[in-house]
């Protein structure tokens, strides 16, 4: 599917909930506050995290309204719950899905990802597991240094981040999505779709990175699509740009510009 422009109002009371995608009510009051005095700085940043809430830390654009609820949802934390979080950074999401008893584990090689990754480093997830009481791990280089254990997930996690690899790697990374899932696990991403590139026009990449066929990600890992519209999926046979062009009313719009193609796709289970 691709993110719609009414967002539910399950979806609106979750970012309420949670201060999502930019942090607390608080946090938001700070930003408004006037500038030149100094009165931002000092009270935006000695807040302790846990009162500006997990968004607040990484800046975030504003298609998270769509993309965290929905992954949230698709995830369905609860305690026992092994999540792999590829690029996580410093988001907000990883720190919630622990908080609700998920055992999370961010692989993120930080700003050696091609210089288009944020800092993050083990002391900042320390300081932030203090804040949030929650456990997150951090594993600070790419998914196949990372050393994990064959089948040891219940859930891939990918918030807008497989766009920004290369193409020539994301066979490689799908691979070990699909080695490191449980048999029934689910690989829950979203993928933004950029307007100013091919298959709306002739260009392949502009600086964030490419349009990367969903199909193709299902497929490298070896997994069944089981959740997304093929019809708003690039890749799909179903995938007609000219559709998409002509309905760009219906859907949300992200500041690149790009849409937020959403979808969950499982590993079969091992044969009887």
């Amino acid at each position: 599917m691709i993110a719609p422009s009414r967002l539910p109002p399950a979806y609106k009371d979750w970012n309420r909930r949670m201060g999502a995608p930019f942090g607390s009510r608080l946090e938001r009051l700070a930003r408004s506050l006037p500038r030149g005095r100094g009165l931002v700085e000092r009270t935006l940043f000695r807040w302790a995290p846990s009162v500006r809430g997990p968004f607040a830390i990484q800046p975030n654009n504003t298609i998270r309204v769509f993309e965290y609820p929905w992954a949230y949802e698709a995830i369905a934390p609860e305690p026992g719950l092994r999540v792999l979080d590829i690029g996580g950074g410093l988001a907000g999401m990883q720190f919630v899905l622990a908080r609700a008893g998920a055992s999370v584990v961010n692989v993120d090689p930080g700003d050696e990802a091609h210089g288009r990754g944020w800092p993050v480093d083990e002391r900042s997830i320390a300081r932030l597991n203090r804040a949030f009481g929650t456990s997150v791990e951090l594993r600070r280089t790419f998914l196949q240094d990372a050393g994990l254990e064959d089948d040891s997930f219940d859930r891939v996690l990918s918030i807008s981040t497989i766009e920004h690899i290369p193409m020539d790697e994301l066979p490689g990374l799908m691979a070990h999505v699909g080695r490191l899932l449980r048999p029934g696990g689910l690989f829950v991403a979203t993928v933004d779709l950029f307007l100013n590139l091919e298959p709306f026009t002739d260009r392949a990449s502009n600086e964030y990175g490419v349009n990367v066929p969903v199909r193709d990600l299902v497929q490298w890992g070896g997994l069944e699509l089981v959740t997304g519209d093929r019809a708003e999926l690039y890749g799909y046979p179903e995938f007609d740009p000219r559709r998409i062009l002509s309905r760009l009313e219906d859907y949300m719009i992200g500041g690149y510009p790009a849409l937020a193609q959403a979808f969950v796709a499982r590993k079969p289970e091992a044969p009887a």
